[in-house]
């Protein structure tokens, strides 16, 4: 599952007959992946991470770097975790490795710990509620991202990704019109940019819906 900070992800298509749930929603896995979580997930699915412009040096650098697997990583950071217990950095970090090597239940518990030492922390909170919503609990994930909406309205990507929630969760439950709401509120935020580009789509595709 490991990506290159460059790559995209999507939600998968949720299947047809949940009525066309295109989730153009790049994001998560990517951040997960590369154990970014801890600041706060994607600048979604477009690139909120620096990344050198000279591509043979990024090529070069990685080359030069051998790979750790995963196991090592959580095993180090475990370690670095019972050192500093109290470091919710360290443990949003871990809990991106959990969800990465595929112990979903284990990234929220460990998201859950960050959240305790650092109440009301967005960035832990939206990757926590999109930890959630790859794992299908929809409720679940609503929720958190609706507290951080209410502690931070202006807090762009969480409208971001509350409407996408709202909008294409995959059960019964959808709520399309919520989730028109959230995107514009996202666009009105954020204003220009790949991101709000992709909003607009999906604004117009879930109107084309109704």
């Amino acid at each position: 599952m490991a990506k290159k900070k460059t790559d995209t992800f999507s939600f998968i298509n949720v299947a047809k007959r949940k009525k066309q749930q295109k989730i153009v929603f790049l994001v998560l896995t990517v951040v997960l992946g590369v154990g970014l979580i801890g600041s706060s997930m994607f600048w979604a699915f477009g690139s909120r991470n620096n990344i050198p412009n000279n591509s043979s040096e990024t090529t070069a650098q990685q080359q030069q770097q051998p790979e750790v697997s995963i196991d090592k990583q959580i095993a180090d950071l475990e370690k670095q975790v019972k050192e500093k217990p109290d470091d919710s950095d360290l443990l949003g970090k871990l809990a991106a490795l959990y969800w990465q090597n595929g112990n979903g239940q284990q990234a929220v518990e460990t998201y859950k710990k960050a959240l305790e030492i650092k109440p009301g922390d967005g960035k832990i909170s939206k990757d926590l509620a999109t930890t959630y919503y790859l794992m299908g609990q929809y409720d679940n994930a609503i929720s958190q991202v609706e507290q951080v909406v209410k502690q931070t309205p202006a807090d762009a990507e969480a409208h971001y990704l509350l409407g996408q929630f709202y909008a294409y969760r995959g059960d019964d439950k959808r709520e399309v019109q919520k989730g028109i709401k959230e995107l514009e509120e996202f666009v009105k935020l954020q204003k220009e940019g790949l991101d709000v580009d992709k909003a607009r789509q999906m604004i117009q595709a879930l109107k084309a819906e109704k």
